[in-house]
Formats: structure tokens, C-alpha cells, sequence
């Protein structure tokens, strides 16, 4: 495949389906597990360094869709760039000349040490906060904030978490892993 950008030791599974990788890049140590779906219109995707998509993830862009360095995604979550207009300004589904529809593009914006549950929905133009947890089965459709434990349908915070204590781990890896 022809990404935009591959970094090293990128790993991914045998049947994770591709769609458009020409608009993908992708940091180092990247993982994309089996039964994933990516599918980079328009804006395209970017993942950082360190980052998981597992099992049966969704990445549907249109908008940017971009994860940043160590954020990861649980088994059959779903992220969406993009939306049909549900209100009745535009048809829905294939229909093959764009004037008669109304998508509308949305980035979506996953922050480092971000970590989105089994199961979750993450809706067009939402911006998950640096060291954001997100619970499984959660309906994300506003932004989260930064070191927050949030869950819910709809998502909401919580409680908050530990920046300083992920941040010295990650310098000590980092400082490891790059030696």
C-alpha cells in the first residue's frame, strides 16, 4: 500500500481492510489489528507515534480524523469524520451526484495518552482531551476534556486522572526506547 507517511515498525493485520492509504500517515509503532475498516476521504487520517487501532476498529474520515502519539482505540469502536444530513436538506446513501446531498465534514481530534473504550461512538467534530479516558459503550458528541475519566450515553466527564504520573512514564520510555 502507498501511505502519505509510514513510520517504522508499523504493523498491520492481515485483514484490516484499507481504503484510500494515499491519504493516511502513520508514526512509528503503529498497530492496526484484524477486522479494522479505514476509510481516509477527504481530509484523510493521521495516527502518531505509538498508537492502536484494535480489533474491528472504524475509521471513517472526511473531515481530518488524527490520533495523536500513545492514544489507542478499543475493540468495535467507531470514529466519524462525516455525517449525512438526517434533517431532510439532502438525500442519504448512494446517491451518486453530490448536489442532492448534504454531508457535512468534521475533524476529530484524539489526544495524546487518549484511550477510547470497547464499543464507543466518537461523532463528527469532536476533540477528545490530551489524557482523556473514554469508557466503553460511551456516545461521544461534544469535546472531552484534558485528564478526565469520562463515560456515558452521552458521554460526559467523570473524575479526573494522574497527568504527571503518565507524563514521567512517558519520558522514561521514551528516553529507553530511543536510548
Amino acid at each position: 500500500m502507498n501511505f502519505r507517511y509510514i513510520g517504522k515498525n508499523v504493523k498491520i493485520f492481515d485483514t484490516a481492510k484499507i481504503i484510500q492509504p494515499e491519504n493516511i500517515s502513520l508514526g512509528d509503532e503503529v498497530m492496526i489489528a484484524d477486522f479494522c475498516f479505514i476509510y481516509a476521504v477527504g481530509e484523510g487520517i493521521e495516527i502518531g507515534n505509538f498508537c492502536h487501532i484494535t480489533e474491528h476498529g472504524i475509521i471513517q474520515a472526511g473531515g481530518l480524523v488524527k490520533m495523536e502519539d500513545f492514544s489507542a482505540i478499543g475493540p468495535r469502536t467507531t470514529i466519524l469524520a462525516a455525517t449525512d444530513d438526517y434533517e431532510g436538506n439532502g438525500f442519504i446513501g448512494h446517491v451518486v451526484l453530490n448536489k442532492y446531498r448534504n454531508t457535512q465534514f468534521k475533524d476529530v481530534i484524539i489526544g495524546k495518552h487518549a484511550h477510547i473504550g470497547m464499543g464507543c461512538i466518537i461523532m463528527p467534530g469532536v476533540h477528545i482531551g490530551e489524557g482523556c479516558s473514554i469508557g466503553a459503550g460511551s456516545l461521544v458528541t461534544k469535546d472531552m476534556p484534558e485528564w478526565t475519566i469520562c463515560y456515558g450515553h452521552p458521554c460526559k466527564p467523570i473524575k479526573s486522572k494522574p497527568k504527571e504520573k503518565i507524563l514521567q512514564m512517558e519520558k522514561e520510555f521514551l528516553k529507553e526506547y530511543y536510548g
